[in-house]
């Protein structure tokens, strides 16, 4: 079993992998059962049962008695005191039976969870060595020299495994330190005791939250150790509702802010840098992680902090020693909120006072814009860790952050008018209005960097990504929500509308040029709505309808939405070659399950693979069209990343979705580095989840191979459209291939294609040669 989390001077001992895959639990499930039998017998020994003598009864018969001399004292209390003592060992017996019985339980699944894994990604050819670490080698022989570059599986298998390890470990340290506790006392026994390793875990939350209030009460007194030392058990208990709750309401709303006011900044010169900054980056994350575990917590306790909290937004949190800068509350807490999930309520009561209170002093003469109002350039308080952009001082960008980790609460926030200050004093714009739209005389100023670039703007974009998605936008484990219950499809109906929103402003590549760093997460949008954007663009002339589009893509049971603007949407979005990759990917996924959802209706399936040829055209139009004018005069290099638009993925995918007869109601989709995206598919779960394998060869892949550039742009182009085609036809060709089409229906599938394909290229074309 690990070490304790505090108070202990003993080394934390992690649980490995090898040692949890081969666990042995023998030994654990026997202690167990004698456990409970031993409790058994304590029990008859404390309460009676059998006819036999018992604490009970003796305790009973010791205060009836009549005792005299120093028998009334000494031996009366040492019999009752005695007789007391067996109830304290049931106590603790069935403590310790509780937790050896739930430490098996979850080291069993633990472990369970552990050899499924593996054999499933063993299926995808990704293996683990000894220490649990992803490799993907050949099932005959391992090569020889270094493995290939992590692909999507590898990373992906990655974190289930050390999810698993993470989980298995925090019981074994629960488990451990429990028992440890009932092994302290030499004398006597343990008059408390656990209901079950979750109440064990509650108990030693409270205790060690109690160890840190003392710690805190240094505030930046504290060394460097006692730092570490904060963070250690922080790190552990940061999902701990109990450690949170504690350790949040006994600091109180103003002390929780001048906590970290004092941590981060404590001035007379001292401003933390070096090795204390790198501590302090850590204590920023779980201390923010431990305040948003406790805002979920619902207690009048923490109802009082909440509320607290935001009552303090708009006031000056001054430092310790007469320092001269005073951030607003806001400030204070912006940085402890771009980690881990707030509670929904919190946000948008947090939100409505933070949006008016920048409103209103908005027309102050003298701080004027969000810009001098949160920058403080006189006396600017070092409030976020590591030190970094301007942005770090707005705490309307910290809030759309932790939006971007709370969907329900990011779909409210972007669906709901910002409040007034109560008196009339201003207009009412939506949050929308007010953050999104540039064009809006009243829309915010948004701060700028040292660079001259917001980089609130990519904030936005995580808070638009997960209500229009309905996920943390850097989810670890992406899906889709769930649309079974009306309430869940009244939340899909609210994402929906919100993302027409996005698509109908974000038309121009002029609009997302003003808002830099947002096109990364537009691209994620667009692929977790493909399946609308296809069912917008299968309405030519306004008659789509007409010609069963609805039945075509499943538009009432998959609740889809007509964007009118996706056209100029894509036109927008696709010049860029990372959102060009994303939302191709996406295509060619959803292409594929479009044409499976058909099952036996050839048909069916063919319009819906012919219409994803035709919106393939349309996305590698958009792209050829962008290359061709950045790269105007540098044609080696606008060859290179031609070439690169056809050939940078290479699935296998189409097949299996088409062939497989369950599937998972969505797939992940690797975009570069970005966070994965669960793509929708055309179809209801229907079993299991599907084998759906796809790669993706990174551009590095490239740079090892010639290519033969043309002596005219124009033939690099053409060469482009090649290799787009190619990617565009293999979700037909595998459909084609698993209906045992004959050399003829293929030939007339692919003329048909290629007319689709000129047709979806010509609706974003505007002038492919220019720039050349």
């Amino acid at each position: 079993m690990g070490g304790s989390v505090e108070g202990s001077e003993n080394e934390d001992f992690m649980v490995t992998y090898q040692e949890l895959y081969d666990l042995n639990l023998a030994k654990l499930s026997t202690a167990v059962t004698h456990w409970r039998q031993m409790l058994d017998k304590l029990v008859i020994l404390a309460d009676g049962g059998d006819g036999e003598v018992n604490a009970a009864d003796l305790e009973r018969k010791a205060n009836a008695a009549d005792w005299k001399g120093d028998n009334a004292t000494v031996s009366k209390r040492f019999t009752t005191t005695t007789a007391r003592q067996f109830d304290d060992m049931v106590t603790e017996a069935r403590s310790i039976h509780s937790v050896l019985r739930d430490a098996h339980t979850g080291l069993t699944k633990h472990r369970g969870d552990l050899r499924a894994a593996v054999a499933e990604w063993s299926k995808k050819q990704v293996y683990f060595d000894s220490k649990g670490k992803a490799e993907r080698f050949s099932l005959v022989e391992k090569p020889v020299g270094p493995l290939p570059p992590a692909d999507q599986d590898m990373v992906t298998a990655q974190a289930d495994i050390d999810r698993i390890l993470a989980a298995a470990d925090e019981t074994d340290r629960i488990t451990a330190r429990a028992l440890r506790r009932h092994a302290e006392s030499k004398y006597d026994f343990d008059e408390r005791g656990y209901k079950s390793l979750k109440d064990a875990d509650r108990h030693q939350g409270i205790e060690d939250a109690d160890a840190m209030l003392r710690l805190a009460a240094k505030r930046d007194g504290m060394t460097d150790a006692e730092l570490e030392r904060f963070n250690r058990v922080a790190g552990y208990h940061r999902d701990n509702p109990a450690f949170a709750e504690r350790f949040a309401t006994k600091l109180g709303p103003e002390g929780t802010l001048e906590f970290w006011r004092s941590l981060a900044d404590p001035g007379q010169g001292r401003t933390p840098s070096g090795e204390r900054a790198k501590i302090l980056a850590t204590v920023q994350d779980n201390l923010g992680m431990t305040l948003a575990t406790a805002s979920r917590v619902d207690s009048a306790a923490m109802r009082e902090w909440k509320d607290g909290i935001i009552a303090l937004g708009d006031d000056r949190i001054h430092g310790p020693n007469g320092v001269r800068s005073a951030p607003f509350g806001f400030q204070v807490l912006g940085p402890l909120m771009t980690e881990g999930k707030w509670d929904s309520g919190f946000l948008n009561k947090y939100g409505e006072k933070l949006i008016d209170f920048e409103r209103g002093k908005a027309k102050d003469p003298v701080l004027g814009t969000p810009d001098l109002l949160w920058k403080n350039q006189y006396n600017p308080a070092q409030l976020s860790y590591p030190p970094g952009a301007n942005s770090e001082r707005d705490p309307v960008a910290h809030l759309l952050e932790a939006l971007g980790h709370n969907p329900e609460a990011s779909l409210e926030f972007f669906g709901a008018s910002s409040g007034h200050d109560g008196k009339g004093g201003l207009d009412e714009i939506s949050n929308w209005d007010y953050l999104v739209d540039k064009e809006n005389k009243d829309s915010r100023v948004w701060p700028k960097d040292d660079d001259g670039k917001t980089t609130g703007y990519q904030f936005l974009g995580h808070a638009l990504e997960s209500a229009t998605l309905g996920y943390a936008y850097d989810s670890d484990d992406s899906a889709i929500p769930s649309t079974k219950t009306a309430e869940e499809i009244e939340a899909r109906d609210g994402r929906t509308a919100l993302m027409e929103r996005v698509v109908d402003h974000y038309k121009t590549s002029d609009m997302i040029d003003k808002q830099d760093g947002i096109r990364e997460s537009l691209a994620r949008m667009a692929a977790g709505h493909i399946d609308s954007i296809n069912y917008s663009e299968a309405n030519f002339g306004g008659a789509g309808d007409r010609g069963g589009r609805g039945d075509l893509f499943g538009a009432e049971e998959n609740q889809l939405r007509d964007f009118e603007s996706s056209t100029s949407f894509i036109r927008a979005l696709v010049t860029d070659k990372d959102a060009y990759e994303t939302v191709s990917a996406a295509q060619q996924i959803y292409g594929a399950s479009a044409m499976a959802a058909h099952g036996s209706d050839d048909a069916a399936a063919m319009d819906v693979g012919m219409h994803s040829v035709k919106m393939h055209g349309m996305l590698d139009e958009v792209r050829m069209e962008a290359i061709g004018k950045e790269f105007a005069d540098e044609k080696g290099k606008r060859d290179m990343e031609l070439a690169k638009q056809g050939a940078w993925r290479d699935f296998s995918a189409s097949a299996v979705i088409g062939t497989v007869a369950g599937v998972g109601a969505a797939v992940i989709v690797p975009a570069g580095v970005a966070a994965a995206i669960a793509v929708p598919l055309a179809f209801e779960v229907a079993g299991g989840a599907a084998e759906t394998h796809f790669a993706t060869q990174t551009m590095d892949w490239l740079k090892q191979h010639e290519y033969n550039n043309r002596d005219e742009a124009v033939g690099a182009i053409q060469q482009a459209r090649v290799d787009g085609g190619k990617n565009a036809m293999s979700p037909l060709l595998n459909w084609a291939e698993s209906r045992g089409m004959s050399e003829r229906q293929v030939w007339d599938v692919i003329e048909h294609a290629e007319v689709k394909y000129q047709t979806g290229a010509g609706r974003t074309d505007t002038d492919n040669a220019r720039g050349h």
